[in-house]
Formats: structure tokens, C-alpha cells, sequence
């Protein structure tokens, strides 16, 4: 990758990660005053949640709206003025499912120092005591300097990538960015093919499979790239990786692809082909 780099993209998720977390009193807790941190957590989440489900909904009517959209607009006021009266519970169920979470799977976004100077216990609450708050909003400002930079040269980078690709692969660019962020089911890398099956989007927000060949490959760089996905308990599809840029360049009028992957830690792939293909397949 030239420009949407690991650094990149760690910068970026690092940003306002600080903004998450409530500074609490700098100090020891003893796992009583913990039990009480919890409460005062509890409390703010479920009356945050009361706050936001007592909030009527807002409508900009226009004399140029047409009738299904102000009947809509009738339909949905009138679901809120009949609405359940709130669930506390299910808030309060919600948020203790959030804080085992958090602690089964600490904060990515945070710094390693962040995480092994704090008990988890607390930061599961998105607390954070005061005088690491403030260490880690300085590291924020810092971070958000940094990125703006690289984010500025990116841009440049980009307009500049994209001009110099020739009009017969500027829809295969279309689709590959219109691929990002989306998961890897399956990854086949070898030999001189590479195909890479993704969960997607069509262009009516349905839920899509397709595939990606590319042909005739030659590999510059692979950091071992693979995919593990399954079908979790609820029906719904997961994997261990995601496509989060694609690059592509020429060389030689040859393609020369750059993607950077999450994938149990940030991974490269890069590589010439011949021949590119995406296809829609079936749904399993």
C-alpha cells in the first residue's frame, strides 16, 4: 500500500478514543467502590436510553412532500404516541451484555499501556481514571495531527491513482472499493490464482455473495492472509477478515494490486494479475 497504510489505519481508529471514556477519581478501587462505579454506570446508561426513547420523532414537512411520504411520517408519530412504556430491564440487560463483552474483548482502540495500567474492570464501564484520561487525550491530539497529515497526502495520492488508471479497469476499481470494509468468507491464494469470496451489498442494501478472481497472478507480498468465517448463533455470517483499502496500479500495463487486510492483526497483499473478475454467487 502506498497510501492507505497500517499507519493509516491505526491512526485513524485511534482517534477520540478517549471522547468513549468518563474520567473517574485517580486512585485504588477496592471492589466495593468498583460495585458502586457499576451502579453509577448503570444508572447513566439506562436513563441515557429512557432519554432517547422519550424523544419524539422530527419531521421537516414540505409543501412539495408527496402523500406516501407524509403518511409515513402520520404512521410513525403515531407508533411513537402508542409506544410500550420503557423497558429498564432490557436496558439494564443490554448494558450488563456490553460491560461481559468488554471484558472478554478489552478495547482494541486502546493503547497497550491504556489496558495493562487499568483494571478492566473499570475501563469495561468506559471509565478511565483522570490521570490517564488526560495522557491519552494528549496522545489523541497528537494522533489527530498526525493523521491529518497523512490523511491530506492520501488524497493526493489517491486523485493521482485514480486518474492514472486506464478506462478499461475503472469499473473493476469501482467495484473493489465498493468491496471495502466488507468480510472475506473465503480466501484461496496459490499457485498464479487468487479468489477471494466476500460478503457484500447489492445495490438494494441486500445482503450479497460474491467473487473475486484475479488471474495469471504473480504474489509481491503476502503476510498470510486467510479467512475463517462460519455462521454464528443467531444465523448470521462472521469471519476473522476484512478488506479495508484496495490500491491498483500499472505497471508495464500490467495491474498491480495493493489490499490492505484486518485479519487478526493488520496484513498486506500485494500482487500483478492479468485478469480480474468479480461475480455475484448465490447466497449459502
Amino acid at each position: 500500500m502506498r497510501y492507505y497504510t497500517k499507519e493509516y489505519y491505526t491512526l485513524m481508529m485511534s482517534l477520540g478514543v478517549a471522547d468513549m471514556y468518563e474520567p473517574v477519581i485517580d486512585k485504588d478501587y477496592s471492589d466495593e467502590e468498583i460495585e458502586e462505579l457499576y451502579q453509577k454506570a448503570l444508572d447513566k446508561y439506562i436513563e441515557e436510553e429512557r432519554a432517547s426513547y422519550d424523544e419524539p420523532p422530527e419531521f421537516d414537512f414540505d409543501e412539495d412532500d408527496d402523500p406516501e411520504y407524509i403518511e409515513m411520517m402520520r404512521d410513525e408519530l403515531e407508533e411513537y404516541e402508542n409506544r410500550e412504556p420503557f423497558d429498564e430491564e432490557e436496558a439494564a440487560d443490554d448494558f450488563r451484555e456490553t460491560y461481559e463483552d468488554n471484558l472478554e474483548e478489552p478495547d482494541e482502540d486502546l493503547p497497550d499501556w491504556v489496558r495493562e495500567s487499568v483494571d478492566k474492570r473499570i475501563l469495561a464501564m468506559y471509565f478511565m481514571p483522570e490521570n490517564i484520561y488526560r495522557k491519552l487525550a494528549g496522545e489523541d491530539e497528537a494522533n489527530e495531527e498526525r493523521f491529518e497529515a497523512l490523511d491530506e497526502k492520501a488524497d493526493e495520492a489517491y486523485e493521482e491513482m485514480r486518474g492514472d488508471i486506464p478506462e478499461d479497469y475503472e469499473e473493476l476499481m469501482d467495484t473493489l472499493e465498493e468491496l471495502e470494509s466488507s468480510y472475506v468468507l473465503e480466501a484461496s491464494i496459490g499457485g498464479d490464482e487468487i479468489e477471494l469470496k466476500i460478503e457484500g451489498w447489492d445495490d438494494d442494501g441486500e445482503e450479497a455473495i460474491y467473487t473475486l478472481r484475479f488471474d495469471e497472478v504473480q504474489v509481491i507480498e503476502n503476510e498470510g492472509v486467510e479467512a475463517k468465517s462460519g455462521i454464528d448463533e443467531d444465523g448470521d455470517s462472521f469471519s476473522d477478515c476484512e478488506i479495508l483499502y484496495t490500491e491498483m496500479y500499472f505497471e508495464d500495463g500490467r495491474p498491480e494490486v495493493h489490499m490492505l487486510f484486518d485479519n487478526n492483526g493488520l496484513k498486506y497483499l500485494t500482487f500483478l494479475t492479468s485478469d480480474a473478475f468479480v461475480y455475484r454467487t448465490a447466497n449459502e
